[in-house]
């Protein structure tokens, strides 16, 4: 099955498939599902006592909840380091997250026996842990005594220009770190003002380059849709990444959603109702259409470098990794949807581990409360509470991760996992039906799986929220386990 080199209709695509048109201040990204039964924080923590993730395949993600500087745009559990005492903050926090694992550590046996093959520090800004060498170098040690960390693990850090100065960077890489995350959004200075983001071109091009001289893959974050941007604005910052041969460019389009109503994040400053209402009230936001035509004009600068994107929005040079060309914390969560330990404020994972129900977890997302509760020495870690992902809420969730990941979909998995046959039964057939008659997904000649088309890559985030978790995982009907014939 092979892909066409894509031409610029996204207008078009747009017109034909208006249910996939969403206005900025509703457009999210679903990497958690908001069906399924709710519960408290005691059973959630009993599911992970009662789960048998030992010897598994397993992500474990660190959330740092720490900004040298908080962006206008970001709806993620975050708030700024304190400037004056930074360096005694970042060992707090490195202190609290350890302290968080170890209740993990010394009542959920199975946590210490999981096969660790991808390990993440995000946030907020996670590189801010490079500022204090003897925080981060506990950290480590920490994670490598007590998990079970592969010996080919993916060891990733995300972090701002400013985070990859060379004795930051060197620092990373003697402890293991592997794989960076960079976000530069713009190359554009008034783009980065407007955003209240506090670095230069100067300075992410310096970054790019100390970073390009590890060896080692990154990835370069850039948006799309932010005011001040035009298409040739952003059609330059992609160029010039390109000139200088980033190995990896994530693009992603503002997202100015609720994040905090799905307990996934905290409010950012544009998320106020009057900051939208000046936002709109000044023409500043591009419209949908304009918004994707940036997009068109990116990936067709991304396609015509030999870039391909795995997982969907994730553009990588070939080669760049191994496993299909896709970062194993993209392969972990996306196409395997393998457990996910989740550590910090607002950090959410998921206990799946190959079973038909899958328990989503979420920790709790205020920041001072998460500090309060976990400085009164708890038997318990701070989870708020979890849900309960069965028949078509399980199923919408892990195809929704599968087609992110923009790997072939195997209709044997779900064969496996759940006993369906997404190509015969309700209400897979139907929306797959409709998926393939839009042409935004393929079937391979053999219809033993499914490939995202470049189509369903421009639009992804919006297959994803309509056809797998509303259509499937809110469909109104009680799935039956049962045996599928092939």
């Amino acid at each position: 099955m092979t892909r066409m080199a894509h031409p610029t209709v996204l207008e078009t695509l747009l017109h034909d498939n208006p249910e996939l048109n969403i206005p900025v201040h509703e457009y999210n990204i679903n990497v958690t599902s908001n069906h399924g039964d709710i519960l408290n924080d005691v059973d959630t923590f009993q599911a992970y006592k009662d789960f048998d993730g030992a010897g598994k395949e397993t992500h474990l993600y660190l959330h740092l909840p720490l900004c040298d500087y908080i962006c206008h745009y970001c709806n993620y559990v975050k708030r700024r380091i304190k400037a004056n005492d930074k360096m005694h903050e970042l060992e707090i926090w490195a202190d609290l997250l350890i302290q968080e694992s170890n209740l993990y550590l010394t009542q959920v046996p199975w946590v210490r026996q999981a096969q660790i093959k991808s390990f993440y520090i995000g946030g907020g800004t996670g590189a801010l842990l490079l500022n204090n060498p003897v925080a981060i170098t506990k950290l480590m040690t920490y994670i490598r005594e007590n998990y079970q960390l592969a010996d080919d693990c993916e060891i990733s850090i995300e972090g701002n220009p400013e985070n990859y100065l060379p004795q930051h960077v060197e620092l990373a890489l003697s402890l293991g770190f592997n794989r960076f995350s960079i976000g530069i959004q713009s190359l554009q200075n008034e783009v980065n003002d407007f955003t209240n983001r506090r670095h230069t071109k100067e300075d992410a091009l310096n970054a790019i380059h100390v970073l390009k001289q590890t060896g080692k893959p990154f990835s370069t974050d850039m948006m799309f849709g932010l005011p001040h941007q035009t298409i040739d604005t952003v059609t330059q910052d992609i160029r010039t990444l390109v000139e200088i041969e980033v190995p990896a460019i994530t693009i992603y389009r503002l997202r100015n959603s609720d994040r905090e109503s799905m307990g996934i994040g905290n409010a950012s400053v544009w998320n106020a109702d009057r900051q939208k209402e000046k936002l709109d009230a000044q023409h500043l936001l591009p419209g949908v259409i304009d918004t994707y035509k940036m997009r068109d004009a990116i990936t067709k600068i991304l396609w015509a470098n030999d870039y391909h994107p795995s997982p969907c929005g994730w553009w990588n040079k070939k080669g760049t990794y191994k496993d299909s060309n896709i970062p194993r914390v993209s392969k972990d969560k996306w196409e395997k949807y393998n457990t996910m330990i989740a550590l910090g404020p607002g950090a959410y994972g998921w206990l799946s581990g190959g079973n038909d129900t899958i328990i989503q977890t979420h920790n709790q997302t205020n920041i001072n409360l998460y500090m309060t509760y976990m400085q009164s020495n708890p038997t318990a870690p701070p989870l708020a509470f979890g849900r309960v992902l069965e028949g078509n809420v399980a199923i919408g969730t892990k195809l929704a991760f599968a087609y992110k990941a923009n790997q072939p979909i195997r209709v044997q998995d779900y064969q496996t996992q759940f006993g369906v046959h997404i190509l015969k039964e309700a209400p897979y057939k139907q929306v797959f039906d409709t998926l393939i008659q839009k042409d935004l997904i393929t079937l391979s000649e053999d219809q033993s799986y499914l490939l995202p088309t470049w189509k369903g890559e421009e639009l992804h985030e919006e297959v994803m929220y309509v056809y797998f978790h509303q259509m499937i995982g809110g469909a109104d009907q009680i799935l039956c386990r049962r045996v599928s014939s092939a």
